[in-house]
């Protein structure tokens, strides 16, 4: 059951009406390039652009780690418009036609109006504060300048920054997250980005160093099991990666290197990939020669062994010692290679 009511206008001078996207139809007479909207709250959101580009724009909803397209309309004459009832304010995204750079937004039952440039970015932006807010704490982050510590410091009950420790949490250490979670105003509890990190951190705490690693199981090129607990024994680094993450790809000689370095020391490498095409998934791995044990986790983000680890971030590397412990994790290979050597 959707819990909103999308309507968009397809054309300068219509108004498309849609319940549950798209369906029920009429039409309505609206003003040609009028983006003098005001920046009070209401009963709906109207989110409307300036685009120097040509063609369709999709906007999706972000909730539950995944962008799920909700709406579509056509830019015309520069302007591009949709509307709606939101049951809860939640981060939204556009994409021209679909595909390339997303533009994010902080959406509630408010007017907001952006005026994007040729690049897809935004030029100019006005809505509610809260929103406001967001784009000002999402530029800082597109810029590697986010202090997160510093901004929940100074602003503990902003929505804003609720979806952003979330999104982020692959960049800190347990301690620390749970540290900055703390920070945050209670008033925020039943927020669904910090409701999804709560979950997070829950399976987190049971992964910790020290902790006895959980088995998990995946499937192997030839549709066969292959679980952690077979590799009991040896130093297994559990590598989560996936053919289409840059970063994963741009790993390869680290990891290529690191295998074969360690191959005859009881060490060895259990990759899970979060591919959804096997036959790319297995050309990859014959193509690059990556010849430790590698599986399937079926449902990516949502899978069995995602969960058990709780993995936000592609790639995430883990660390099993020789008695089936936990010895480390982290998104960056390097920061591993001192444990490693420490217990071979």
């Amino acid at each position: 059951m959707k819990k909103y009511f999308l309507y968009s206008i397809a054309s300068i001078g219509t108004v498309l009406l849609a319940t549950a996207c798209q369906e029920n139809t009429k039409k309505e007479t609206a003003p040609a390039n009028n983006l003098s909207l005001s920046q009070s709250t209401s009963d709906h959101f109207t989110l409307t652009g300036k685009a120097p580009q040509q063609g369709q724009v999709v906007l999706y909803q972000y909730k539950d780690r995944t962008y799920t397209p909700v709406d579509s309309t056509t830019i015309q004459n520069g302007v591009f418009q949709f509307q709606g009832k939101l049951s809860e304010p939640l981060v939204y995204a556009i994409r021209l036609n679909g595909k390339g750079p997303r533009i994010h937004f902080y959406l509630e039952n408010a007017p907001l109006q952006v005026t994007l440039n040729p690049d897809w970015g935004v030029e100019h932006l006005s809505s509610t504060e809260n929103t406001q807010w967001f784009h000002r704490y999402n530029t800082l982050a597109q810029n590697n300048m986010l202090d997160l510590q510093q901004e929940i410091k100074e602003a503990p009950a902003s929505p804003a920054l609720a979806y952003f420790l979330a999104r982020l949490a692959y960049q800190y250490d347990y301690p620390t997250l749970v540290e900055l979670r703390k920070a945050l105003d209670p008033a925020l509890n039943n927020n669904p980005y910090l409701q999804e990190l709560d979950a997070s951190l829950e399976l987190l705490s049971k992964v910790q160093p020290g902790a006895q690693a959980p088995d998990i199981t995946l499937e192997d090129a030839q549709g066969k099991n292959i679980s952690l607990s077979q590799l009991r024994g040896k130093l297994v680094l559990i590598d989560f990666w996936a053919t289409w993450c840059p970063d994963c790809r741009k790993g390869i000689p680290e990891l290529k290197a690191l295998y074969d370095t360690y191959k005859d020391k009881d060490f060895t490498i259990l990759s899970a990939s979060y591919d959804h095409d096997r036959n790319a998934w297995q050309q990859f791995i014959q193509k690059e020669q990556l010849l430790w044990h590698h599986g399937i986790a079926p449902g990516d983000w949502k899978s069995d062994a995602g969960r058990t680890y709780a993995i936000r971030w592609l790639p995430t590397a883990i660390l099993i010692g020789k008695d089936g412990r936990i010895l480390a994790r982290s998104t960056k290979l390097s920061e591993l290679i001192p444990v490693i050597k420490e217990n071979l």
